[in-house]
């Protein structure tokens, strides 16, 4: 393993983490506009459910963020690819692809839900 393949394997993480926080936006945006239009109770309800299940989301996409570019900074710092062979290392790897496999599968469950509420309220 060396530094170029691991560079690319944590930008690439990074990456996925940056659609994520991208595709919510546009959630947030269509929400908004919805809100503008729609004001009944049970909606606004909904909406601050949705909004607070943003929040969370991006709390989580940017310690993960956080933790991932704390480690590529470890990484570019050591001299030796023997460091990076460390099970230290490729544990921490491992977590966070399994964490943003994780974080990715759910907001995509997440978005398709809310899209097709989006739908039915829309309609």
């Amino acid at each position: 393993m060396n530094k170029d393949i691991i560079y690319k394997d944590l930008d690439s993480l990074l990456n996925t983490l940056n659609l994520i926080q991208e595709e919510q936006t546009v959630i947030k945006r269509k929400l908004s506009g919805l809100l503008d239009h729609v004001v009944p109770n049970h909606f606004i309800d909904w909406a601050e459910e949705i909004h607070q299940q943003i929040l969370n989301r991006e709390v989580a996409l940017q310690l993960l963020r956080k933790d991932i570019i704390a480690l590529k900074k470890t990484i570019v710092q050591k001299k030796s690819i023997i460091y990076f062979v460390n099970n230290q290392y490729v544990k921490l790897i491992i977590k966070y692809k399994e964490q943003i496999a994780y974080l990715e599968n759910e907001f995509k469950l997440w978005a398709k839900v809310t899209a097709e509420k989006f739908d039915t309220i829309v309609a």
